[in-house]
């Protein structure tokens, strides 16, 4: 019997939810879930981990956008025994922080996202994600609006949470969807596209691109991080320059380009399609059942702890502040004398920051 503790968002509609949900659901019989198992894989952002069993082998899944990481995502690193990150250019900007960085791609139910009846009425183009700016939601609407098609449609699904998206009117012919979906409304919805669009900035992996992939919908992607994982089965691929991100920098596709190859799949849709639904078979190379058994090989065979204690993290931070200051945070008092340096932890670092006090 191998003994696993896989945590994470609980959520299926949220993106790590969502794989921690494809890998719970495809392990094998062999597997027994047990939050007291030797392995524990935490699934998300490295700093999100509130507590472990002393005695665990502790595995962070986890992924970035951009090629370079957040400095809280460094510190944070080390207390992991292993990091496992779903796309080679995760494993390249991973592994100068730590020594053991495993390549685990994602997967795609090729039971549930399966080709659907050809789309009827009006020509629609199809784009979403959680992100307006990283998904490259922008770009889409800006390529739609330079095809000035007066039979067609761009449709977006953008989850209610995100923050960034625009507040203001779009232009003629696109629509925004901003309702959750159960997972049989997404397959409807997406079954009404003739042409799935992918222009994002950066991807740890790209779920989206790969359920319309599967579903044999004609597909383009940009070529950045996670995408080029399975591009080759993409019926158009946007070529991409760097660009300044919030934290480093990533791939930017033009809407000149992209317009392009949209107007390419508006005007060859038919044989698009033909290819699209020979792609989908390939997709089972990602299905999710593959997926876990490559994490499972990463992974040490787990029992169950005999006494565990409960740990919690201690990541402490360097500061130095710009003047004298006397706070209180939480139940802690401090007294900080600008030039010295003083060692918090990552909670009371965050407070300091984000109050603008640190030199």
């Amino acid at each position: 019997m191998n003994y696993q503790s896989w945590l994470g968002v609980q959520d299926s509609k949220f993106g790590y939810g969502s794989m921690l949900a494809g890998f719970v659901d495809s392990a094998p019989k062999v597997v027994r879930f047990d939050p007291l198992a030797s392995s524990m894989v935490y699934m998300g952002v490295p700093y999100g981990l509130e507590r472990w069993y002393k005695g665990q082998v502790l595995s962070c899944f986890t992924m970035w956008e951009t090629d370079t990481l957040p400095a809280q995502f460094v510190r944070w690193l080390g207390l992991y025994d292993q990091i496992i990150v779903p796309c080679q250019h995760n494993v390249e900007l991973f592994s100068p922080h730590h020594p053991n960085v495993q390549y685990v791609p994602l997967g795609v139910d090729r039971k549930f996202w399966v080709p659907q009846p050809d789309p009827s009425g009006v020509f629609r183009f199809h784009a979403g994600g959680s992100l307006w700016t990283r998904k490259g939601l922008d770009i889409a609407v800006k390529a739609f609006a330079k095809l000035r098609l007066p039979d067609a449609e761009l449709h977006i699904k953008a989850a209610p949470h995100a923050r960034d998206v625009p507040s203001t009117r779009l232009p003629a012919g696109v629509f925004l969807n901003r309702d959750w979906m159960t997972m049989e409304q997404q397959r409807d919805w997406y079954a009404k596209a003739h042409v799935f669009v992918a222009p994002a900035r950066g991807e740890g992996f790209g779920l989206m691109p790969l359920q319309a992939i599967s579903m044999g919908i004609p597909t383009i992607v940009s070529h950045t991080s996670g995408q080029i994982e399975f591009e080759h089965l993409a019926t158009g691929v946007a070529p991409t320059r760097k660009s300044q991100a919030n934290i480093g920098f990533w791939d930017e596709t033009h809407e000149t380009h992209l317009a392009e190859l949209m107007m390419d799949h508006y005007r060859n849709w038919a044989d698009k399609r033909v290819v699209a639904l020979e792609n989908a078979k390939q997709a089972e190379q990602f299905n999710w059942r593959k997926s876990t058994a490559k994490l499972l090989a990463v992974l040490p065979t787990g029992t169950l702890l005999a006494n565990p204690a409960v740990e919690h993290p201690n990541i402490t931070v360097s500061i130095q502040v710009k003047k004298n200051e006397t706070c209180d945070i939480g139940t802690q008092h401090f007294e900080f004398k600008k030039g010295e340096t003083y060692r918090v932890t990552e909670g009371v670092h965050q407070v300091l920051f984000d109050a603008g006090v640190l030199a």
